[in-house]
């Protein structure tokens, strides 16, 4: 299938997000001096803003490709949270976001990420600090089975899953297993960055390279390529494919023991590599839902990840920006 016609493909497709969901904060502020009191710079501020992080990122990114979402996962009880789904619901894309499977929790607070943006007057701001925060247990089996009631409450609407995980506790073994059953009816792309091998049985994982190698090195073996490594951890963790992102060498796709590898694409000078995973995710997915084999949505998913790479923090890829970045490649074969 030639790429433009599967980025046509991909209006109205319908796909699900469960996982862990994090506000990406940023504050940006104007350094001019260094303190008295310590050896730290003084950060004047100018403003700050919120961004989907997490499964939360995937789900922009499926909204900005035109998908309709159903997004599963849980918020704290506080500004972040609510924060976070206000700009979901209200995010201007082709797509929908719809959260009424998003558990809000009273008691525990939203996963966030505050990253501080800093520079002298008339320079480019960069990050100096991040701040990470997260409830001090992760959620309990109860709150995980209404994750799992969320699942099967709107699974009927969708034609395709992404798994993200971000290891923040959102996933169980059962939770698991009913997205194992899920994938014997539709495709379900699972993105772990800690627990790789716990999502065996999907149709398709989406490691990059240390994960993977991680995941290599859990199960016992070494691979000498990445090719190997791909084919290996297919066929230990049974499933249908797997999308192996490395960065500017591309990606190595394994299926039914073959490999083929994608070129990278796009300028080698990136500016921020935040959430490009999430990206990779969602073309992923989306071109699934939409009947594409997994080749070709692997094609478009690399082209999202080269887009994304080129904004500041975590962003999202539109179909004219897949058709710009496909024609600069020249690839728009079959």
């Amino acid at each position: 299938m030639r790429l433009s016609e599967a980025i046509d493909r991909l209006e109205g497709t319908r796909v699900g997000v469960i996982g862990d969901l994090v506000a990406d904060l940023y504050v940006s502020g104007l350094t001019e001096r260094v303190s008295r009191e310590a050896p730290v710079l003084i950060v004047r501020h100018e403003f700050d803003w919120l961004r989907p992080g997490g499964a939360a990122n995937v789900a922009a990114n499926l909204a900005a490709l035109g998908s309709s979402v159903r997004l599963v996962g849980l918020v704290g009880d506080d500004d972040p949270g609510r924060r976070l789904i206000d700009s979901l619901r209200r995010n201007e894309s082709r797509g929908a976001v719809h959260c009424d499977q998003v558990i809000e929790t009273p008691g525990r607070s939203t996963i966030s990420k505050t990253r501080f943006i800093a520079g002298a007057r008339l320079t480019m701001r960069q990050q100096v600090l991040r701040l990470d925060r997260q409830p001090p247990e992760p959620p309990d089996e109860k709150i995980i089975a209404r994750l799992a009631e969320g699942v099967t409450r709107v699974d009927g609407d969708v034609d395709a899953w992404v798994v993200s995980d971000y290891g923040y506790g959102a996933f169980n073994e059962p939770l698991r297993e009913l997205m194992r059953t899920v994938a014997t009816r539709k495709p379900v792309v699972a993105d772990s960055r800690w627990d790789l091998i716990s999502f065996g049985g999907l149709t398709v994982l989406k490691p990059n390279e240390e994960e993977a190698r991680s995941a290599a090195a859990r199960l016992g073996f070494c691979a000498l390529d990445e090719g190997a490594l791909a084919v290996e951890l297919a066929a230990r963790l049974r499933v249908g494919a797997v999308v192996l992102t490395m960065g500017n060498k591309g990606m190595v796709v394994s299926r039914a023991g073959a490999v083929t590898r994608i070129p990278a694409v796009g300028s080698d000078q990136i500016v921020d590599l935040t959430g490009a995973g999430d990206s990779v995710a969602a073309a992923l997915a989306a071109g699934l839902a939409a009947g594409c084999d997994v080749l070709t949505a692997a094609r478009l998913a690399n082209h999202a990840g080269a887009v994304v790479v080129m904004k500041a923090g975590a962003a999202t890829a539109s179909p004219e920006e897949l058709r710009a970045s496909i024609v600069r490649a020249g690839e728009d074969g079959p």
